[in-house]
């Protein structure tokens, strides 16, 4: 009797509306799998995340000595970073009709490739045969951009790929820790640049080797990206959501373009994601005024990164187990708010490093959590809209919200008097003898001048603390989300045990990658 109850339910599939807004319901007696290996495709999408946010932020931490090394202004050392924003935006649409058509393989091939290449071309730009052409340093500086738009151009490939792989490859409850620790790649990315570029850069002749050591990790995580990502998919589903067909794209992203809730939550999370970058960015110039170098702000800022990683993660395990997505984003949003005004008036004056240090940390330890919070709630959200769709739509708005908030920054800015700020860290000593390449002795000036005046960003932060807030009051009072993935894993369960079979995935036994065993649980 019970082998035929069992054969019966594994030939059981029955496609049925969800108790909640028609939501597609699979419902099924094969067991779902959970394989090993999808933690190895987990360890190499994070590292490539950590090395294209490596690419992101090489020069912010260091904007004096690389506008003297390839003769620019600090504003064009920022472009370094807005050309991320710029060509995420343009690429955000490509990026999601791979990932969701052609699948995880072909995007994440392309985004590791693509940041080889890049990094490898930066280095190229410190070549003197580069350097010393007509025109001088400038044309380092377009082949090094050049190098940077080819990084940025793999960055959505790998940035929007976490919950696509935790979908396809991870169970219901594994989710929201692999979306975290996929996706916090792009922050421990950050903290090693500021914290690795000051200690590598100590003069403008060492901008070379800071090219070189960082094109190390995209070799590395090139070849992992081969290894690893072979398929697309496991061969046994690890969820019921898994094995219902998502939406065609077109079809899908129509869905998510008249879907209210999606929008403010883009909103929200394109909000939060733009202030943290545009800080990231401008970090140094923010502090530098009053008397706090680039090793300083560089170590402040990987501990913000740091205290964020920990948030993060005890965040993800959290909504692993209870599913309050909403609660916890209000809270960590409101909290934001609290430290974002807290750094804003202890960040102004000197000799306050411990204050700093805290509102920091505390500012770093409640936004990362809004990565799993909003990146699973984009999903649930939109189901069954392809993964890709959801997280590729709300990271393309937020690098656009990136791009206008570091402009804005930079109109909002004014020039501080050196009366002010005696102890001014922003500019280096530039002597026109200098010698970090063979052609440097041609260089007739620097337009980094040691009389530059440092900029006042008080404006700036006046700004974030107000724009902080009115998306947490969007996100308090006007976003009210139906989770219909859940939904219909709860409804599939529920229907599998009134047909006397239980849904009980395969969570913490492994079957083999190869001869995949079923588990059949009978009431």
């Amino acid at each position: 009797m019970c082998a035929a109850v069992e054969e019966a339910a594994k030939k059981e599939s029955t496609l049925l509306k969800g108790h909640n807004d028609n939501v597609p319901v699979s419902v099924t007696g094969t067991t779902y799998v959970l394989y090993k290996r999808r933690w190895l495709m987990l360890t190499t999408l994070c590292f490539l995340n950590i090395s294209s946010s490596m690419m992101w932020l090489t020069y912010s931490p260091i904007p004096q000595y690389t506008a003297q090394y390839y003769s620019i202004t600090v504003d064009e050392v920022n472009w370094f970073s807005e050309d991320f924003f710029v060509v995420s935006v343009v690429m955000g649409l490509v990026t999601i009709v791979i990932l969701d058509v052609f699948g995880l393989r072909a995007s994440i091939y392309i985004g590791a490739g693509t940041n080889l290449l890049g990094s490898a071309i930066r280095w190229l730009s410190t070549a003197d045969a580069i350097l010393c052409s007509h025109d001088y340093q400038r044309s380092g500086y377009m082949v090094a951009m050049i190098g940077q738009t080819i990084t940025a151009f793999a960055q959505p490939f790998l940035l929007y790929a976490p919950t696509k792989l935790a979908a396809v490859w991870f169970g219901p409850k594994e989710r929201a820790i692999c979306t975290t620790v996929a996706t916090i790649g792009s922050p421990i990315g950050l903290a090693v640049v500021q914290v690795a570029t000051p200690f590598i850069v100590t003069k403008t002749e060492d901008l070379p080797t800071l090219t070189w050591v960082y094109t190390i990790p995209a070799a590395v995580g090139f070849v992992l990206a081969l290894l690893t990502f072979w398929q697309n998919k496991p061969p046994t589903p690890p969820s019921p959501s898994t094995e219902s067909n998502p939406e065609p794209f077109l079809k899908g992203l129509k869905q998510v373009m008249i879907n209210p809730s999606f929008w403010i939550l883009t909103i929200v999370w394109a909000g939060g994601v733009g202030v943290f970058n545009e800080l990231l960015t401008l970090f140094p110039q923010f502090v530098c005024p009053y008397g706090y170098t680039n090793v300083t702000a560089g170590i402040w800022g990987a501990l913000m990164i740091v205290c964020g990683l920990i948030g993060a993660a005890l965040t993800s395990v959290f909504l692993g187990w209870t599913r309050l997505y909403k609660e916890v984003g209000v809270f960590a949003l409101g909290m934001c708010v609290l430290c974002s005004i807290w750094f804003l008036e202890v960040s102004r004056f000197e000799g306050q490093p411990v204050n700093i240090a805290f509102s920091l940390c505390m500012l770093g330890l409640f936004s990362l959590p809004l990565i799993p919070v909003c990146m699973e709630l984009g999903v649930e959200i939109t189901y069954p809209v392809g993964e890709g769709t959801s997280s590729g739509v709300m990271w393309t708005v937020s690098q656009l919200v990136g791009l206008v908030l570091v402009l804005l920054a930079q109109s909002l800015q004014t020039p501080l008097s050196l009366d002010l700020v005696p102890n001014n860290q922003c500019s280096t000593d530039i002597t026109t003898s200098s010698s970090f390449h063979s052609c440097s002795a041609n260089t007739t000036s620097s337009v980094l001048a040691a009389d530059t005046p440092p900029q006042d960003l008080t404006n700036v932060e006046l700004f974030n603390s107000c724009f902080s807030f009115v998306i947490f009051a969007i996100f308090l009072f006007l976003f009210w989300p139906k989770y219909k993935r859940l939904d219909s894993e709860m409804a599939a369960e529920k229907l599998a045990k009134g047909h006397s079979m239980a849904f009980q995935p395969t969570i913490g036994r492994y079957a083999s990658d190869f001869a995949p065993t079923s588990h059949i649980y009978v009431s």
